[in-house]
């Protein structure tokens, strides 16, 4: 009987001794990854339109004689919505022409549009860092045949810092 009290102690201390299990939860929130800063866009204006008519945030809206131009931040991922929003057209109606910019794609396309004081034309360009949409875009009459401007100068001026 000593025996048996004797193993029943042991037994009785060994499990005491044994590791208890411990459960952890952990939460299963996901955190948005921080958003890049949108960079800073170069463009040379025409003379004329050297202080932009309105601005919030993200855009700005130069007007000129014959001429509105708008300098754009939009988030980048569907171009189809960024294209539509600048012209009014799906993007599968206009031809695009991307290529490279200094790390960048970068898409130019033109449309047409009549509207009440006639028709006008327009041209634009976006830089797609990833993150950001960088869109330059012109409005002109169509009526005008001889502007001042040269265009492809201000197109090719668009760059982002």
């Amino acid at each position: 009987m000593k025996k048996l009290c004797g193993i029943f102690l042991a037994a009785l201390l060994l499990t005491a001794c044994g590791r208890q299990e411990t459960m952890e939860t952990v939460a299963d929130e996901l955190v948005e990854p921080a958003m890049a800063q949108p960079r800073q866009v170069s463009v040379h204006l025409p003379e004329e339109a050297v202080s932009p008519v309105l601005e919030n945030g993200s855009s700005q809206v130069y007007i000129g004689s014959d001429y509105e131009i708008m300098v754009e931040t939009m988030s980048a991922g569907d171009l189809s919505e960024t294209v539509r929003s600048l012209t009014g057209y799906e993007k599968e109606d206009l031809t695009v022409m991307e290529t490279d910019q200094e790390g960048f794609r970068r898409y130019d396309f033109v449309w047409a549009s009549a509207g009440e004081t006639g028709e006008r034309l327009g041209r634009a360009v976006i830089l797609d860092d990833g993150s950001y949409h960088y869109c330059l875009s012109v409005l002109r009459d169509a009526a005008e045949k001889k502007s001042q401007i040269v265009w492809s100068d201000v197109f090719d001026s668009f760059t982002l810092a």
